[in-house]
């Protein structure tokens, strides 16, 4: 066993992985990219498609795709024309036959009613992240009519909160939105694929890849990745042209600690401290299960219930089947943004892998703890699940790109999703989900029916953002030995000497491999104090999104020259 533990020691020292206890100070400072400026021209995004469209890291590789073949391209009906142009062009500069069909031709819709119908409908920011329950309700029920009722019956007061500016929108606004639903617009395109067989890849949607690949059905093979190149903020930003074979190099070093680790811990300045073991056995089939460009899964729940993910010959799946392994967690989980948005500071307790207690968050605290109650959710056992109930631990995705950000522009539409993907960013999402049946890889039939069936949710959701956690795992065999695999928000991996030569191909490896974002959290990295950033997130959020676009921001990086 000696020998065993100095073996592992001497790999991951290469790797500067190893910590005998984390510093739980001296958070990175808050930065913004300086570099980002409006486009005047389509000639202005064309350097930038061009290194998008050879991009094979993340979840947008639209790299992967083989001169001589087409690609769909499926956009959202907000997308930027210009940009959606130039990505085109670029594709097809590189001998690519592109179909770019937008979300609402799909459905035969006009662009303009689309746009009209989802912002009337929606018409809300990022300062009520409790909407981030809303798409839970609207996608993620087979009949979403059910919860909606059980929730205006029992408390009126929270379903007007979700569900009021939708239902003063005219009717007509209201019926289109409500086509915009994954099952709606994957059954066009689904059509569209079997009209053009010379499709041998789909980029759609802007996360949940294998909840999107389901979708597909008998096509879910030809899914790629999502689509997140439609706007100028994501297109010219340097994570388009991040080497994909460092970015690739660091997802793998992050892999290759899972197997030895027998115990996970993680904790932030906001609140989170949580922890959890498992075997030998589930540390392997954990492993054999984590990997998804640009979103790994650093939970044993996720990586599982599916057919992995080729690590060699990725979008690919492998042949073997994971069943399930729930994890007894057990910590609490805070924090002040989802994917929605920022709510006031929450916390979630766990025990052995269980929501057991939702504390603060405002309103969406309050519709946690209201669903917490919804019938059978607690006392029914789903497919493929050794214990009842829905409210498992499910999620830790991990971004892990240094050059994402926080979009300022998506904030005013009420969406969060992009500071999700930058490295060292952890995502935790709660209800449990089965992607595939043992015997194929598509839609899990059981998992669908079994919801349908008793009324109750078919995937998991309700999210909490941590970007400066540190999570580590602890070597089996070992006293005292951790592998930090996210220290205070960045990827250790990244400053490894082998990811840095690599990264020295391309230029100076400090700025190839330089964070272009850090969070602003007053009181932990910034002036202020937290406790009043923690009961309204949003009031130093839109603060902070001011001074970016009036060009104030101090934090901006690289610094930029006062006049």
């Amino acid at each position: 066993m000696r020998h065993y533990a100095i073996a592992i020691v001497a790999v991951f020292t290469s790797m500067v992985f190893l910590a005998d206890a984390a510093d739980k100070g001296n958070y990175p400072a808050p930065r913004f990219p300086s570099y980002l400026k409006p486009p005047k021209s389509i000639e202005d995004v064309m350097p930038f498609a061009r290194a998008a469209v050879r991009q094979t890291g993340g979840r947008t590789p639209l790299g992967l795709v083989e001169k001589g073949t087409a690609t769909l391209i499926v956009t959202e009906a907000q997308a930027d024309p210009m940009v959606i142009q130039a990505i085109k062009r670029a594709f097809e500069e590189r001998g690519v036959k592109v179909y770019m069909v937008g979300e609402h031709e799909l459905l035969g819709i006009g662009r303009d009613d689309a746009v009209k119908a989802i912002r009337t409908t929606r018409g809300y920011t990022s300062e009520k992240g409790y909407m981030e329950a809303a798409r839970w309700l609207n996608e993620l029920f087979v009949d979403p009519e059910v919860p909606k009722k059980w929730l205006k019956d029992r408390r009126p007061d929270l379903y007007n909160a979700i569900y009021a500016t939708t239902e003063q929108a005219l009717q007509k606004e209201r019926d289109i939105a409500k086509q915009f639903g994954g099952p709606n617009v994957a059954g066009g395109i689904i059509k569209f694929l079997d009209e053009h067989p010379d499709v041998k890849s789909v980029f759609w949607r802007r996360g949940g890849r294998p909840r999107t690949a389901r979708l597909l059905k008998q096509h879910s093979a030809k899914f790629f990745g999502n689509f997140i190149f439609d706007n100028r903020y994501e297109v010219m930003n340097k994570a388009s042209s991040f080497p994909g074979d460092v970015w690739r190099l660091a997802e793998e070093r992050v892999l290759e600690a899972i197997p030895w680790t027998d115990r996970v811990e993680a904790f932030d300045p906001e609140g989170t401290n949580m922890h959890f073991e498992v075997t030998e056995d589930e540390a392997k089939v954990w492993a054999s299960g984590a990997y998804n460009q640009g979103h790994l899964f650093l939970s044993p729940y996720q990586a599982t219930g599916r057919f992995p993910f080729s690590v060699v010959d990725y979008p690919a799946i492998q042949k073997k089947w994971n069943a399930p392994i729930i994890s007894r967690v057990n910590g609490v989980f805070a924090g002040t943004s989802n994917h929605a948005g920022n709510y006031p500071r929450i916390e979630v307790t766990v025990k052995d892998g269980y929501v057991a207690d939702v504390k603060g968050g405002g309103t969406f605290g309050e519709l946690w703890r209201e669903f917490l109650k919804y019938p059978h959710i607690n006392d029914l056992k789903y497919p493929y699940q050794d214990r009842p109930g829905y409210w498992w631990f499910y999620e830790a995705g991990l971004g892990t790109n240094p050059k994402f950000f926080k979009r300022p522009d998506e904030l005013m539409e009420g969406n969060n999703q992009s500071e999700r993907n930058n490295a060292g960013v952890i995502h935790w999402g709660f209800g449990g989900s089965v992607i595939h049946d043992p015997d194929k890889p598509e839609e899990s039939k059981a998992w669908i029916d079994f919801p349908k069936q008793n009324g109750l949710p078919k995937d998991h959701w309700w999210h909490i953002h941590n970007t400066l956690v540190t999570y580590r795992l602890h070597v089996r065999g070992t006293k005292n030995t951790w592998m930090t695999v996210i220290d205070k928000g960045e990827m250790p991996a990244y400053k490894s000497p082998e990811i840095r030569a690599l990264a020295s191909r391309y230029g100076d490896p400090s700025e190839v491999l330089a964070e272009d974002w850090a969070p602003y959290l007053p009181g932990i990295n910034a002036p202020g104090r937290y406790e009043d950033c923690a009961k309204d997130p949003w009031k130093t959020v839109s603060a902070m999104i001011k001074k970016i676009e009036d060009g104030s921001y101090e934090y901006f990086y690289p610094a930029v020259k006062k006049k």
